[in-house]
């Protein structure tokens, strides 16, 4: 009989949702503490068993005794608010803790020899009953059902489909069938595997989707947004153009790619061509996208077709796990098993908000700046979370105010801001009179 590996995803969920929660707010205040909490939240999640207590996380590096007595505390908090509900943390007490007892007496020792004893009986206790939990889960196919987020969707080599996803705005709608669309024909001539679906984001994507079950879908982390020369231009005066490339960063997909077409020397828009075709450079240069120049539409599927089959190639054979957003890591397509964010996540995090933290409203007033890119706007808001602390550095800067944002490091290649954009926001958010 084949054994079956039995793999808990996130079997201390709770610890690390409120260390993400604890990483988040220090990020915000820009405390030196979002790198402690960021290091022992990677710990913890790659601890492969559950922990009864924060007590218990000492035994993981770079948990310290305060960083437990925290998680203590909240553990505390959260079963005196859920206690009508039964949500507990704690493996439950039984015959087990008799065995415990029993076991770590069969060999008495002293001092170290005993305490790691008892640890090694508690490790097995928790492997048990882990293994009972999950069995209970298995057989209970309702239970299944309704937890279907909750469940971590595995896709082994060659059991699943690359699908290219269209935007319902990408195509005709209407009254117009889908013979007759545009679009859906050409994607049909060229033998592409597509299905059209409300994108929150992007106007094309690729899922890989389970052949076994057709509910497991993984978001394949490429993205395509088409812009027609005419939308370009239209987009940059009403604002949507930076919107959308910032909704687009924080997506939580890795490759992202703008498509430009039908670039006409001969037509006429709001803005130049000239200033058209260098704010897509700029979108390829200070954000990183990917641009590709299109003559038509025609022109435009066919690259998409082209893309499609080479992911096709690029994902056979690969494992595919999935994963929350927040838990992506960055892809290695030489790497045989691959992490990948479930569809409905992606949606999910990609809607538009209509609320916003402080410091993401402040990362789209900086983008109305000329000359402002994501990673620039973000590199700002790391070092100043808000606007008021950013005026209160330039004004206790006095003359060199104009400067002092101009050494800030950005992106991976550690640019530096620069003097004009640093002269730019001193203007800004320190005199009265702009005009």
């Amino acid at each position: 009989m084949k054994r079956v590996k039995v793999v808990l995803d996130r079997p201390n969920r709770l610890f690390e949702i409120w260390l993400e929660e604890w990483r988040n707010e220090a990020v915000l205040r820009n405390s030196e503490l979002r790198h402690h909490f960021a290091k022992a939240l990677d710990s913890l999640k790659r601890y492969p068993l559950p922990l009864e207590s924060g007590k218990e996380c000492i035994i993981l590096q770079h948990f310290g005794t305060k960083l437990c007595s925290m998680l203590d505390r909240k553990l505390k908090e959260h079963r005196g608010q859920q206690s009508a509900r039964a949500v507990d943390t704690r493996l439950p007490e039984s015959a087990d803790n008799e065995e415990r007892v029993t076991v770590s007496r069969k060999q008495p020792a002293k001092g170290d020899k005993f305490v790691e004893t008892q640890e090694k009986t508690l490790v097995a206790r928790q492997a048990r009953n882990a293994k009972k939990t999950v069995s209970k889960r298995l057989v209970n196919a309702d239970e299944i059902t309704s937890n279907e987020t909750d469940r971590q969707i595995y896709l082994e080599p060659d059991t699943f489909d690359v699908i290219l996803l269209v935007d319902t705005q990408e195509t005709c709608g209407g009254k117009t069938k889908p013979q007759h669309d545009a679009t859906l024909v050409e994607l049909t001539q060229l033998g592409v595997l597509f299905e059209v679906r409300h994108l929150k984001i992007g106007d094309f994507a690729w899922i890989a989707r389970s052949r076994r079950r057709t509910n497991d879908e993984l978001v394949i982390p490429y993205i395509v947004e088409r812009k027609r020369m005419d939308d370009l231009s239209a987009s940059i005066i009403d604002g949507r153009f930076h919107e959308q490339k910032f909704r687009l960063k924080l997506s939580g997909i890795e490759n992202l790619m703008y498509i430009v077409e039908s670039i006409d020397k001969n037509s006429r828009f709001s803005i130049p061509l000239p200033s058209l075709l260098q704010a897509s450079v700029n979108c390829l240069v200070q954000d990183g996208f990917t641009v590709q120049y299109t003559r038509n539409h025609k022109d435009s599927i066919l690259y998409l077709s082209c893309l499609t089959k080479n992911l096709i190639e690029l994902y056979r054979g690969k494992k595919l796990v999935g994963c929350k957003k927040e838990h992506l890591t960055r892809t290695d397509t030489s790497d045989d098993t691959m992490r990948l964010m479930g569809f409905n996540e992606f949606n999910k995090a990609s809607s538009k908000q209509r609320t916003f933290k402080v410091s993401e409203m402040f990362i789209r007033q900086l983008l109305q700046l000329k000359g402002m890119s994501i990673d620039k706007a973000a590199a700002i808001v790391e070092r100043y979370a808000t606007p008021q602390n950013l005026i209160t550095a330039l004004q206790s800067a006095d003359k060199n105010g104009e400067q002092l944002l101009a050494g800030i490091q950005v992106g991976d290649k550690k640019r530096q801001l620069g003097p004009a954009i640093s002269r730019t926001i001193y203007q800004l958010y320190t005199m009265n009179d702009l005009s």
